[in-house]
C-alpha cells in the first residue's frame, strides 16, 4: 500500500511541476495587460495628462492586446504545456501533439454543438485542458518509439504521436460533450455555494492551499479557483467567463467596467499581507532569535528570504526555514493566512494578480487599478499589522519551544563535509554543486526522475534513507522535504538550473569523469580514496567486439572524436557480443546500461560506451551479463547489445573502449592495427604506456 501511495505523491508532483509551466507566462502576460489596461484607460489618462501621447498610448494598447492574447487562450497554452511538462524525452512533438489536440477537441465539442444543441454553449476551461494536455503525454510517453507497417512506415514514431492524439481529442470532446453539461452546472452551484459561505469560504481556501503548499500540491488546487466556474461566473463585456482570475482580467481589459472588481479576487486579495508583510516580520524575528554570533553566517538566508517573498510573493525560501524543524509552526502560518483572506474579504480588498501576491503585483493590479476598483489602501493597514503579528508570533514560539532554525545551533557533519570535499572541482561552478546534489541524493543509481518548479528541486529516488539533508543546507537550501519516492529540495531561482544540469548529467553520465564518486559510488575508485602509486608499464587492450576497428577520431560525435572523454578506440560492432577488453574490475554500470566501467591493476580508468546516444534508449537494447565488483578477463562477456533494435531506433551501434583517466595515467598510446581493418573479439588492437 505505500509503494501506492509513494507512486500517486510522484504522480501529483509531476503534474504540479508540470503545471509551472504555462503558469510562469501569466507573470509576464499580467505584467503588459496590468499596464497596458491601468495606464489606458480615461481615469488615468486624466489623472495624469503626460500619459495623453499618442505613441506612447499605441505602445501601451498594443501591450494590452499583447497580455490579452496570452489570457484569451490559456486553455491552449495550457494543454500544450502540460504535454511537453509531462514528456519523458522529444518534448517539442509533445508540444506539437497538445497543441493539435486541444484544437481538435474544441472544434469537436463545437460541431456537436451546431449539430445538436445551437442555443447551449460548453467552456470546458482549462481543466478540458488538463485532461488532453495528459492523455497527449500518456501516448507519447508509450507510443513515440511505435512501429508501424512498412507500407505505414513513415506515419510510425514521434510522427504518430499528433495522430493518435487527434484521434482521441474526438473521442474526449465527445465525451465531454455529453458529460460536461451537468458538471458545468455542478460547478457553477459550488462555486454559488462557497459564495454563500462569504467570508468564512474565503478563510478555508486560504487556509488548505496553505497547507497543501508543504508539499508542493497547491498547483493543483488553485487552478480549479482560477480558471473554472469554482471561482465565479459573470458577465464582461458581453461575454460570459467563469473563473476568479479569467474574471479579473477580462474586467481589467474592459475599459467600460467600473467599480469594484470581481468578489472572486478574494481568491487572490488575502495573498498579499501574508506574503509582502506577514513572512517579511516571521522572517526579522527568526533572524533576531538567532545567537548573535550566527547572525552574520546566517542571516543573509532569513534577509533574502523575506525580501523575496515582499517583492515577489514566493514564500518556499522563508517557509522552509521552519516547516521542517516545525511542522507545527506551519500549521499556525497556514492558519493566519486563512484569517488574511478572511480579513482581506470582510474589507472589501479587490486586488486580483498574475502569479502570486507581492509588491509587483499589488502595485500593478491594485495602486495602479485605483482605489475605487481595488480598495488598495487597505491592505497596507491590514499589513501592519500582520508584520507584528507574525514577528511576535514566532518570536514567542521560536523561544518558547527553542525550535532548531538554522543558524541557530551550528554543527559539524562529517559525512556532508566529505561529500563536499570528494566532488569535481572544475571552473564551472553549477556542475560542481549538481554533482555534489548527486551524491547528497545517494548517487546516480539512486535517482529515478529530477524536475524543479518556481522555487524546488523535486526528485524521485529509489531509497530516501541515503540522502544527506546537510549538503543541501550548505548549498543554501533552507530545507529539505521528504515525501514518499523522493524529496524536494529548496534553492530558489537557481532549483530550475540545478534540475537542467542535473538531467544532463543523468542523460549524458558519459560527460562526467569517471572517478567522480557520483559514478563509482563507495568503490575503492571514488575520488575519496587515496590512489595507489603505479609504475609505469605497457597495457594491451583487446578488441570488445567483432568488426571494424576504427580510430577513435572518425567517430561522429564530438565528445568522443575529439577525446573529451580521453584516449581510446572504436569498433563498428558485426554481432552484439560484447567482451572486456582488459583484466580488471566492474566499477561501475550505467542505469540506462549503455555503458559500463571498468578498472585495472595499472590504475586505468576504462569506460565501454555502447552505440551514440543510446543513453535515449532506457536501457532496452542491452543485457548486463555482470555487476558491479566482477571480476573480468577479455573471455568474460560483459553485455549482449540487440543491434537490431539500435538500428531500428535511428542510433549508430558503434562500440568505444575509452581511457577516461588518460590526461592522469596514460603517457603514450597506440594502434596497433590500422583503421578500418576487421577484428575477431580479443585480438590486440591497442597499446597503452601508462605514467
Amino acid at each position: 500500500m505505500s509503494k501506492k501511495f509513494s507512486h500517486i505523491g510522484q504522480a501529483f508532483s509531476q503534474l504540479g511541476q508540470a503545471f509551472m509551466l504555462p503558469i510562469a507566462i501569466l507573470p509576464v502576460a499580467g505584467l503588459l495587460l496590468g499596464l497596458g489596461g491601468a495606464l489606458t484607460n480615461k481615469a488615468a489618462v486624466g489623472a495624469y495628462p503626460w500619459l495623453n501621447q499618442e505613441w506612447l498610448q499605441t505602445i501601451l494598447k498594443v501591450m494590452n492586446f499583447a497580455g490579452s492574447a496570452v489570457f484569451n487562450n490559456l486553455a491552449l497554452i495550457f494543454s500544450i504545456g502540460l504535454a511537453v511538462g509531462l514528456a519523458k524525452g522529444d518534448k517539442g512533438t509533445a508540444g506539437l501533439a497538445g497543441g493539435v489536440a486541444y484544437l481538435v477537441y474544441t472544434a469537436t465539442i463545437s460541431g456537436l454543438l451546431q449539430l445538436f444543441s445551437p442555443k447551449n454553449t460548453i467552456d470546458t476551461g482549462v481543466l478540458g485542458a488538463i485532461v488532453i494536455g495528459s492523455v497527449v503525454a500518456y501516448l507519447h510517453n508509450h507510443y513515440r518509439k511505435v512501429e508501424l507497417p512498412q507500407f505505414l512506415g513513415f506515419f510510425g514514431g514521434s510522427r504518430f504521436i499528433p495522430i493518435i492524439s487527434s484521434l482521441a481529442a474526438i473521442i474526449i470532446g465527445a465525451i465531454f460533450f455529453i458529460i460536461w453539461p451537468p458538471i458545468q452546472s455542478g460547478l457553477t452551484s459550488a462555486g454559488y455555494a462557497i459564495a454563500k459561505m462569504g467570508s468564512f469560504g474565503s478563510f478555508l481556501y486560504g487556509f488548505l492551499l496553505r497547507l497543501t503548499g508543504a508539499v508542493g500540491l497547491h498547483h493543483t488546487i488553485y487552478p480549479m479557483f482560477w480558471y473554472t466556474a469554482l471561482g465565479g461566473t459573470a458577465d464582461v463585456a458581453g461575454k460570459t467567463v467563469v473563473g476568479a482570475q479569467n474574471i479579473f482580467f477580462a474586467q481589467l481589459a474592459d475599459p467600460n467596467h467600473h467599480g469594484l472588481f470581481t468578489y472572486g479576487t478574494r481568491f487572490f486579495a488575502g495573498r498579499f499581507a501574508t506574503m509582502m508583510f506577514g513572512l517579511p516580520g516571521a522572517a526579522l524575528a527568526m533572524y533576531l532569535c538567532l545567537p548573535k554570533r550566527n547572525r552574520k553566517t546566517n542571516g543573509g538566508l532569513y534577509i533574502s528570504g523575506g525580501l523575496t517573498s515582499f517583492l515577489t510573493g514566493i514564500t518556499e525560501p522563508i517557509e522552509y526555514t521552519f516547516l521542517f524543524v516545525a511542522p507545527w509552526l506551519y500549521v499556525i502560518h497556514a492558519f493566519l493566512d486563512g484569517c488574511s483572506f478572511y480579513v482581506a474579504d470582510i474589507m472589501n480588498i479587490r486586488i486580483g494578480n498574475s502569479f502570486s501576491g507581492g509588491l509587483i503585483d499589488y502595485l500593478l493590479f491594485g495602486v495602479l487599478q485605483g482605489k475605487d476598483k481595488t480598495n488598495w489602501p487597505n491592505v497596507l493597514i491590514m499589513g501592519v499589522i500582520w508584520f507584528f503579528l507574525y514577528f511576535f508570533v514566532f518570536t514567542f514560539c521560536i523561544k518558547k519551544f527553542h525550535v532548531g532554525i538554522p543558524g541557530m545551533v551550528v554543527e559539524e557533519n562529517q559525512a556532508a563535509d566529505k561529500i563536499m570535499a570528494a566532488g569535481p572541482k572544475t571552473d564551472d561552478k553549477l556542475y560542481n554543486e549538481s554533482c555534489e546534489i548527486i551524491s547528497a541524493l545517494g548517487g546516480l543509481d539512486n535517482i529515478e526522475t529530477v524536475s524543479a518548479c518556481a522555487t524546488r528541486l523535486r526528485v524521485a529516488l529509489k531509497d530516501n534513507s541515503l540522502v544527506n539533508d546537510d549538503v543541501f543546507k550548505m548549498l543554501g537550501a533552507p530545507g529539505v522535504l521528504k515525501v514518499a519516492g523522493g524529496v524536494q529540495a529548496i534553492f530558489g531561482g537557481k532549483a530550475d538550473l540545478y534540475s537542467q544540469e542535473i538531467n544532463d548529467i543523468i542523460t549524458h553520465p558519459d560527460m562526467q569523469p569517471a572517478s567522480n564518486p557520483q559514478v563509482d559510488k563507495n568503490t575503492e575508485t571514488s575520488s575519496t580514496k587515496s590512489e595507489p602509486v603505479h609504475k609505469s608499464e605497457k597495457v594491451i587492450f583487446k578488441a570488445p567486439v567483432k568488426g571494424k576497428f576504427e580510430d577513435i577520431t572518425q567517430v561522429k560525435d564530438e565528445v568522443f572524436s575529439q577525446k573529451m572523454m580521453g584516449e581510446g578506440f572504436a569498433i563498428e560492432p558485426e554481432n552484439g557480443k560484447i567482451y572486456s577488453p582488459v583484466n580488471g574490475t566492474v566499477v561501475s554500470i550505467f542505469k540506462t546500461k549503455h555503458a559500463i566501467g571498468l578498472k585495472t591493476e595499472a590504475g586505468l580508468d576504462v569506460m565501454l560506451h555502447l552505440g551514440i546516444d543510446t543513453v535515449e534508449l532506457q536501457g532496452k537494447p542491452f543485457t548486463m551479463k555482470v555487476k558491479e565488483g566482477d571480476k573480468v578477463t577479455p573471455d568474460t562477456q560483459l553485455i549482449e547489445m540487440d543491434l537490431k533494435q539500435v538500428k531500428d531506433a535511428g542510433k549508430d551501434t558503434t562500440v568505444m573502449t575509452l581511457i577516461t583517466n588518460s590526461n592522469e595515467r596514460v603517457e603514450q598510446v597506440e594502434d596497433i592495427i590500422t583503421s578500418g581493418q576487421l577484428v575477431e573479439a580479443h585480438n590486440d588492437v591497442y597499446s597503452v604506456i601508462t605514467k
